[in-house]
Parts: C-alpha cells; structure tokens; sequence
C-alpha cells in the first residue's frame, strides 16, 4: 500500500512540476536584428557625381528622398520599424556603429537584442514573441547638401539645435513607425543624459513608437550626453 501511495505521489508530482516550470525567455534565432530597407544599387546615381565610392556606406551622389520613401515603404511593407542612421563616410564614429551594430559577418542578432535587452514583458507583446523582429535600415549621408536638406524637413536638425549643436552630429539615429508620422530620435530623453549603450536606444525607441510596451522592471543604464 505504501509502495502504491509513494509511486501516486511521484506521478501527481510529474504533473505539477511542469505547469509550474518558468517559460522559457530565450529566442532561438540567430538572424540579424537589422536588415537594408533598400538595395542602393537599385537607385540611379545623379549625373556626373562620382562622390562615393564603391561599396559605400553613405551615398551622396543618390537622392535621399527617393531613398527614404522607398526605404519607408519597404519597412511598411514588412511591417518592420524603420532606423535611419544619419552619417558620412569620412565619419569613424559611424563606421564604428556600422561594425558593431551591422558587420556582416557578425551582426546584432534577433536573439540577441530580444532576449537580452527586451523585458519578458516586452518580449511576450511582439509577435512570435520576437523570434522574427527585424528593423528596416536607412544610411543617409547628411553632409550632402540633400541628405542635409532631408535632415531639416524631417525635424533631425531641429532636435540638433536643441542639444546646442549648428548641424546633425553623426552617426545620429532616428526612428519611424511606417505608415503613419511617428518619428523619434535618439535624443529625445531626459535633458542632459542618453543610454550608455545603443541597444537600449534601441528599445526606448520602439517603446515611444508604441512597438512595445513601457516596463520600469527593465532598467537602462543612463550616461552624460556630450
């Protein structure tokens, strides 16, 4: 009888253990976090510019605003956020962003930036809770006159002026949920401070796009702005 009650008791255990087992709070996705909203080589180059060259990250001899409305309609069409990273090639900083954030041969993964700069809350709101969240990339060289042009249009050098500074400083990203006009840049925080560490630039963004939802649990380190 003994015997009979333990091996029950074994058995109910079994049943209860894995009701009550965490869910899991990894994502299984080695797949780029970021992903081109356009292939450059799709864009004719405006006649007799021989500005950039090969390769380049930032193209100043293709019109932004071609580049951006296609760029946008790309991320709406995958339902993707855009990023826009305002740059020039000359710029070591930006080619610093590009190789940390972008390498291709080792790039920020989904897993990654969902797994370990997300809260589980913020995780659970995205579909598949996140195993397939990508962000649409723009680079737009702002020291063309154009690409500059396009800066003021879209308020960048307005939040520039803000922080003290005559013109966009780079790399400087922004945000845009497409398909409507919310746009957010990486300055937009509290006066005088920005998150010590891009990603979480990364997800406070997407949480004033409305991509994710606001959890205080999930703190992100703050640093002095320069």
């Amino acid at each position: 009888m003994a015997s009979r009650i333990f091996t029950g008791l074994l058995f109910a255990a079994a049943l209860i253990v894995p009701a009550c087992s965490p869910s899991p709070t990894t994502v299984d996705s080695g797949e780029p976090l970021f992903v081109e909203a356009v292939d450059y080589a799709d864009f004719t180059p405006a006649a007799g510019c021989t500005t950039d060259v090969e390769d380049a990250t930032y193209r100043a001899c293709l019109d932004p605003d071609e580049l951006y409305a296609a760029a946008v309609q790309s991320a709406q069409d995958a339902d993707n956020p855009l990023m826009v990273v305002w740059g020039f090639e000359e710029c070591s900083y930006c080619m610093k962003f590009k190789a940390e954030e972008m390498n291709p041969e080792s790039p920020r993964s989904i897993q990654d930036f969902v797994t370990n700069t997300l809260s589980d809350t913020q995780r659970a709101s995205l579909p598949n809770d996140g195993s397939d969240f990508q962000i649409s990339v723009l680079h737009v060289h702002v020291r063309a006159p154009a690409g500059a042009a396009l800066a003021e249009r879209l308020g960048v050098t307005d939040i520039a002026r803000e922080r003290g500074w005559h013109r966009v400083w780079s790399p400087f990203v922004s945000f845009t949920r497409p398909g409507t006009d919310a746009f957010v840049a990486q300055t937009q925080f509290e006066q005088g401070e920005k998150p010590c560490h891009y990603v979480d630039d990364f997800a406070i963004s997407l949480q004033q796009l409305d991509y994710i939802p606001e959890d205080p649990s999930r703190e992100r380190e703050m640093c002095a702005a320069a």
